[in-house]
């Protein structure tokens, strides 16, 4: 009889400690997803407005954001998401680089897309388990 109580707790816990994992990971894709976003968002702004040394310091201090936050999302999500966003990135400089606003705006836009939707696509619903 203790051995089945005894059994029944262990799996309670690690149900528990899967459900507070699941949790955390959500919360902080939430969090740094939606730092990112602002961020890039300010990117796509400075490029707009042609002022194309703002949109390199912009871009500097978004990708010292993103390069750590990439390493920790690696751990948790499809890399093919993460390759998605690095591609548009990397596009987006080029332009950046180039002084092309039309083309660079387009890349960070779909790069924008690309980060509000991995929270979206890793969250644990119905829709994503079937």
């Amino acid at each position: 009889m203790n051995r089945v109580i005894g059994s029944y707790v262990i799996i309670i816990i690690v149900i528990g400690l899967i459900g507070i994992g699941g949790y955390s990971i959500q919360w902080y894709l939430d969090r740094t997803a939606s730092q990112l976003v602002v961020q890039l968002e300010g990117v796509q702004k400075s490029v707009e407005q042609e002022d194309w040394e703002g949109s390199k310091v912009a871009y500097a201090g978004f990708e010292e954001n993103w390069n750590t936050v990439r390493k920790n999302w690696a751990m948790v999500i499809d890399h093919m998401e993460i390759d998605n966003i690095e591609d548009r990135l990397n596009r987006g400089q080029s332009y950046i680089e180039a002084e092309d606003a039309v083309n660079a705006v387009v890349e960070f836009g779909a790069a924008i897309m690309f980060l509000k939707h991995i929270p979206e696509r890793e969250r644990l619903t119905l829709y994503n388990i079937f």
